[in-house]
């Protein structure tokens, strides 16, 4: 999935590389618009209870046949919980209830994929819950029995870590416990 735009958006020109505000970025030699490479928008879910945590076997590329943790992307203008909410419906079938944000995390949706920005979050599941949509299979693991060679996304191994481990911050998915203070740019 390396959806990457190589022709301009406004005139269809094909873009040439160039150096924008210090970054590697692709311009139109034509119009100037700037392919800026910004990440996608994604929600995902830890879905914890007394059977451990829920998984979500992906149905289709990338990482068919991986565990995943339920969510999605945002639609557009879709609030992030909301967005969540919708995703868990249609992956699981089931209403959920957002506990808190764990972490925010960068990746790729698949080797050479564009970049995603994704929000976990923890949530209480409301109801059952069955494979649905893009989900072939779901399954509880065991908080010690997660199949971490067979998740599918770097990103959400992070965030499943930084929740098992008290090191979710609910900012920046970083690994360390203490938030980083960061200054307002002059």
């Amino acid at each position: 999935m390396n959806s990457r735009a190589r022709h301009c958006l406004k005139c269809g020109t094909p873009l040439r590389p160039a150096v924008e505000d210090g970054q590697r970025r692709r311009r139109c030699p034509r119009c100037g618009w700037i392919f800026y490479d910004n990440p996608a928008p994604a929600t995902a879910a830890i879905v914890s209870g007394p059977r451990g945590i829920l998984l979500a076997r992906r149905a289709r590329p990338p990482y068919a046949d991986t565990w995943d943790l339920p969510g999605g992307f945002l639609e557009s203008g879709e609030a992030p919980d909301r967005g969540l909410l919708r995703e868990l419906r249609e992956e699981l079938g089931a209403a959920a209830t957002i506990t808190r944000l764990t972490g925010i995390y960068c990746d790729h949706y698949g080797p050479g994929g564009f970049p995603i920005l994704t929000l976990a979050y923890l949530v209480r599941l409301r109801g059952s819950a069955r494979a649905r949509s893009d989900v072939s299979e779901i399954r509880w693991f065991p908080r010690g029995a997660l199949p971490w060679g067979s998740i599918a996304f770097p990103s959400l191994r992070r965030a499943l870590r930084d929740y098992l481990t008290g090191r979710a911050s609910g900012i920046g998915g970083r690994r360390s416990a203490s938030p980083r203070r960061v200054r307002a740019s002059q």
